[in-house]
């Protein structure tokens, strides 16, 4: 009795276990419906990026800043005008000029003044510091283009990787199913005693490594996304599927470059080189601005008031017309001695615009060294491109006469697993191969410095 007893609580546990389990499958479609698949595509993705970089956007703020610095500098040739008025209230002995003595009273003030001043000559500091700030803005402009292309460039890379990382999966879920029928097949020759229960277990082995490497290849995959979401600052929380072309749609026009004439055209083009020549000459302006400490400044200043005091018998329109004064004068300052301070920012300026020329010919070297090997990996592309198409045609027709030999005895399982694994490594360097020469287009498009935030990935 206690042996049944037994039996029948655990059969009941089980009958509970299955009925749990059958509930939690219940609310997994509609779990699946509520998290909803958002898609995306390589434009949409690039637009997403321009729109919420963060380096970007910063760069936006900057030219900003920068735009406000030139006007600044424009003002400052204008003339300054300044209003000043003021009141006050006198307590105690006064001398009263109508009497001769000395009085205990109180008296009102009020005075009013307008005052100007313009500089006519600063030693030409004023037009040196607008050239520099408009050459600075010039060369934040040409940043703010260079950093939109940089993040364009990480799109496409980190898209890249999710196109790979999907096409590898897809050729993983081919060779499960593929494994798996072969098990099937195997299981049935089995049955019939055509072959042996090793042969069996071998695939039984081989069907659960390619299970694993489809588990993998689906990690990485979902890897891959993530680092695209962070790149685009999307909702981390958001299903997002990224559109890919066919492997097979996708454009293998082979173009021919000359390493030459692509340092050249980099040169000309690049943006970054743009905006190191520039703040080159806006390094070049703060030594003329530092240079102007040692010329004379020429200034005009005039003013003009009056006032109010109610110890006068007059009225107040008569006071203030009475007492109003105007004054026009003209300054010149010539600097004799500021303790070194002049020699001392033009020397800091020279070497500020010795390191700017420094910047722009290491700038020069990295630029030429970038595109150089963009143009190699390039070649290396093409050539992968010819050696994988010939790779997989081969493993393809080995697999094949491997399958139809093994049917018919004349292979082992051994041989078999060995070529459909080359066949498998072959589709997937040929699906890498096809992808990366396309990108290699946009390698050298961004080294050059003409990458197009606008175009499509596989134009």
């Amino acid at each position: 009795m206690t042996g049944r007893h037994l039996m029948s609580s655990s059969f009941k546990t089980v009958l509970r276990g299955v009925a749990l389990c059958a509930l939690l499958l219940s609310f997994l479609p509609i779990a699946a419906q509520a998290q909803e698949v958002r898609e995306v595509t390589f434009n949409e993705a690039v637009q997403i990026a321009l729109d919420r970089n963060v380096t970007i956007l910063r760069a936006q703020n900057n030219l900003e800043l920068q735009e406000l610095t030139v006007q600044s500098e424009k003002m400052d040739f204008l003339p300054n005008v300044n209003l000043n008025s003021g009141g006050n209230r006198n307590f105690g002995f006064q001398f009263d000029q109508t009497s001769g003595k000395l009085v205990n009273q109180s008296t009102d003030g009020f005075s009013l003044s307008a005052s100007s001043s313009v500089s006519l000559f600063a030693g030409f500091a004023n037009v040196a510091s607008l050239a520099g700030a408009r050459a600075t803005l010039e060369s934040q402009e040409y940043s703010y283009e260079r950093t939109r292309q940089t993040v364009v460039f990480n799109v496409v890379s980190n898209y890249l990787n999710v196109i790979l990382g999907e096409e590898t999966v897809r050729i993983r879920q081919e060779d499960v199913e593929s494994q798996r029928q072969l098990f099937e097949q195997i299981e049935e020759f089995v049955r019939v005693g055509t072959r042996a229960i090793s042969d069996l277990y071998n695939q039984q082995a081989t069907l659960a490594n390619a299970e694993l490497q489809l588990l993998n290849a689906e990690s990485s995959y979902q890897v891959n996304k993530t680092r695209l979401i962070q790149v685009l600052h999307l909702d981390p929380l958001v299903d997002y599927k990224f559109i890919s072309p066919d492997a097979e749609a996708v454009s293998l026009n082979v173009r021919n470059y000359s390493p030459k004439d692509l340092v050249l055209s980099a040169f000309e083009r690049r943006a970054d080189l743009r905006a190191q020549e520039l703040s080159i000459d806006a390094a070049e302006q703060t030594i003329r601005s530092a240079k102007s400490g040692r010329l004379p400044s020429l200034n005009l200043s005039t003013s003009a008031g009056s006032s109010y005091s109610s110890a006068r018998a007059s009225s107040f329109g008569t006071q203030m017309e009475d007492n109003r004064s105007e004054r026009l004068s003209l300054s010149l300052s010539i600097p004799l001695f500021n303790r070194f301070n002049t020699k001392r920012n033009i020397e800091a300026s020279k070497v500020q615009y010795a390191n700017a020329r420094l910047d722009l010919e290491n700038l020069q070297q990295n630029v030429a060294i970038e595109v150089r090997q963009a143009y190699l990996d390039y070649q290396t592309a093409v050539k992968r491109l010819e050696v994988t198409a010939k790779s997989l045609k081969a493993s393809d027709q080995a697999l094949q006469v491997e399958q139809e030999r093994y049917n018919v005895g004349a292979s082992t399982l051994v041989e078999l697993t060995q070529a459909r694994s080359r066949f498998v490594d072959s589709a997937s360097q040929r699906a890498q191969a096809v992808f990366q020469f396309h990108f290699q287009h946009r390698v050298i498009e961004y080294y050059l410095g003409t990458l197009d935030p606008g175009q499509s990935l596989f134009n």
